[in-house]
């Protein structure tokens, strides 16, 4: 997505994240289960993750972007379980975080189990949801969805820099295939980008 080219109310771009990202030296892979506990789970493992990779100075940034795709991510998987038709799968649903950098640049990916678009919407007391889209595009360069099992695949890395590339947590170079219909929202993070203040779980249920 171009920053400022979105409509409140109106679905996020279906775009593909940056092609070359499969190739950048660290990745990191965490599945949660989809629970209000999955949030602060997923900013310790950023914040950890970018120490380990020499990215402290997306931190700030990275967290409250992890924080908001995380929170929609368990509430649109939730949703999506209970809401589903008879003889569907059952259970508790998984979100992924995945985390890609090349030491300038970080792509946050979240899978959630829900097929329908983010949408951004404006602030409203009454409304629940959709909020956190704003801050994900205030800290980000770019940002959309796309789903997993239309969109096409970069190829993974050669065995030679998946060997030699030094990783926080090994993980597989893209998100799995889900077993049932979801999308992956992304946001690709800058050092130059500054993060705003928090809304502090404005969009948890």
């Amino acid at each position: 997505m171009v920053k400022g080219r979105y409509r409140m109310g109106m679905p996020a771009e279906q775009v593909n994240p940056p092609g070359d990202a499969t190739q950048w030296p660290y990745h990191s892979y965490l599945p949660l289960g989809a629970l209000p506990g999955a949030v602060p789970c997923a900013r310790l493992h950023t914040t950890a993750v970018l120490w380990e990779w020499g990215m402290e100075s997306l931190v700030q940034a990275a967290e409250l972007a992890v924080s908001e795709l995380v929170t929609n991510a368990v509430r649109a998987s939730t949703q999506a379980r209970s809401a589903g038709p008879p003889g569907s799968p059952t259970g508790l649903p998984v979100v992924g975080l995945r985390l890609a950098g090349d030491r300038l640049r970080l792509l946050v990916e979240v899978s959630d189990h829900d097929p329908g678009p983010p949408v951004p919407t404006a602030v409203d007391p009454e409304r629940d949801g959709g909020r956190g889209l704003l801050l994900v595009e205030a800290v980000s360069e770019r940002w959309g969805y796309y789903y997993p099992a239309t969109d096409a695949v970069a190829p993974p890395r050669s065995p030679a820099l998946a060997a030699t590339a030094p990783q926080f947590l090994a993980a597989p170079p893209v998100l799995p295939a889900a077993p049932e219909p979801g999308k992956v929202v992304w946001a690709l993070l800058f050092p130059s980008r500054l993060a705003p203040q928090s809304s502090s779980g404005t969009d948890a249920p």
